[in-house]
């Protein structure tokens, strides 16, 4: 992966089972060598590399490899049908003329058995509200609040009655409310409490 930290960022992963059940696709019945066939089921538990970060992330540096893997026998080395998952997102601009980056996050999933090796891909492209006059040289810092803030005096009428979210590090301002939840960027914010 060529891309470097912190203009690209790993995805953090969260959620994933210890196990996991799949059902085997058509490439299976054309790879001989394999022990599945199409429409095998198939139990796949994290294996040890699974979560592990390996490599430093530092300014300037490609970023380090993150995968939550799956193994049929839970090893990483030894197997007959893995399937890992990872993802980054790198900030860029999207033309000459932009005024603020894109951020664009890539989530695959990479197949591996016996004559068989394919990789899904999917690239989402999110508009952000970072001026393309900030410094991402520098590495993020952690937020530790948010505060919602009314659409700007002036602002058009469809504009009314919606927020924008601002992040920042410190303490609250006065007036300041933490929240706690998942974030969308250019999408619809919803607050779990």
């Amino acid at each position: 992966m060529s891309e470097t930290y912190p203009q690209s960022l790993p995805c953090r992963f969260a959620g994933f089972p210890a196990r996991i059940a799949v059902v085997c696709g058509r490439a299976f019945s054309e790879a001989r060598s394999t022990p599945y066939s199409f429409g095998s089921r198939v139990t796949l538990a994290q294996t040890p590399k699974s979560g592990q970060t390996f490599g430093e992330l530092a300014v300037g540096l490609s970023l380090p490899t993150t995968e939550i893997i799956y193994a049929d026998t839970g090893r990483d080395d030894v197997f007959d049908l893995k399937i890992s998952h990872y993802g980054y997102g790198r900030f860029y601009l999207a033309d000459a003329e932009a005024a603020f980056f894109t951020l664009a996050v890539v989530k695959g999933i990479r197949v591996e058995a016996s004559g068989v090796c394919r990789a899904f891909e999917t690239l989402d492209l999110w508009n952000t509200l970072i001026p393309v006059a900030k410094d991402l040289s520098a590495p993020p810092v952690a937020p530790e609040a948010v505060w919602l803030q009314d659409a700007a005096d002036g602002a058009a009428a469809e504009d009314y009655n919606r927020v924008r979210v601002a992040w920042f590090a410190g303490s609250v301002p006065p007036g300041g409310r933490i929240v706690s939840g998942r974030l969308q960027l250019g999408g619809d914010l919803s607050l779990q409490a």
